[in-house]
């Protein structure tokens, strides 16, 4: 299973290397107050792709942050949970049973 892994991976990889060599070409990226940068497209593509990454990743960490407080605080108040007397019943099996 490895293997196949790490075959996927530099397939993947050699996808990727062949798309940026073929995407080498300079374009000029026009930003606000006239400021303007020529660079390859490759590099434009890789870093919008980055962007994007991090602002997803900063979209997620606020809720991330959030349940893992909530979840610190249910396990502080599971002790003073006294647990059930009664055991838990298995339910009686139901592949018996022909429809």
């Amino acid at each position: 299973m490895r293997i196949l892994i790490w075959l996927f991976r530099a397939v993947l990889f050699l996808l990727l290397l062949a798309f940026a060599i073929k995407n080498d070409g300079i374009v000029t990226v026009r930003a606000f107050l006239g400021a303007e940068w020529q660079m390859p497209l490759v590099v434009v593509m890789l870093s919008m792709l980055a962007a994007g990454v991090v602002l997803g990743a900063t979209a997620v960490a606020g809720s991330m942050f959030m349940l893992r407080r909530e979840v610190n605080r249910l396990r502080k108040l599971a002790p003073a949970v006294s647990p059930s007397t009664t055991p838990l019943r298995a339910r009686p099996d139901d592949a018996a049973d022909p429809l």
